[in-house]
């Protein structure tokens, strides 16, 4: 992070009310920079989390209705492998959350 040069200077000496009020402008543009990106990072992970868990949720929508429709045509045992899928699909994603 980029840091002011004024806010280097020695603490015995004595500053006039000009440069602390320049100092702390200073310091506030930093900060609220600083906390911007940090916040722009925090974003960006919780995006790519909702995005993947989104993406499971509508693989396992899918394969839950193919599995529906397998078991109104008695298709037993790719209903049964249906389900496997998704509540296997559904504990991979939990487990990853973690």
């Amino acid at each position: 992070m980029e840091r002011s040069s004024a806010t280097q200077l020695p603490r015995d000496q004595e500053h006039s009310t000009g440069e602390l009020v320049k100092m702390m402008s200073e310091q506030v543009s930093v900060l609220v920079r600083d906390e911007l990106k940090l916040a722009q990072l925090e974003m960006t992970s919780k995006a790519k989390q909702a995005a993947v868990g989104a993406g499971v949720f509508g693989a396992s929508g899918m394969v839950a209705v193919y599995g529906a429709g397998c078991l109104v045509q008695r298709r037993w045992p790719l209903a049964v492998a249906a389900g496997i899928v998704v509540v296997g699909s559904v504990a991979v994603w939990r487990w990853r959350k973690k």
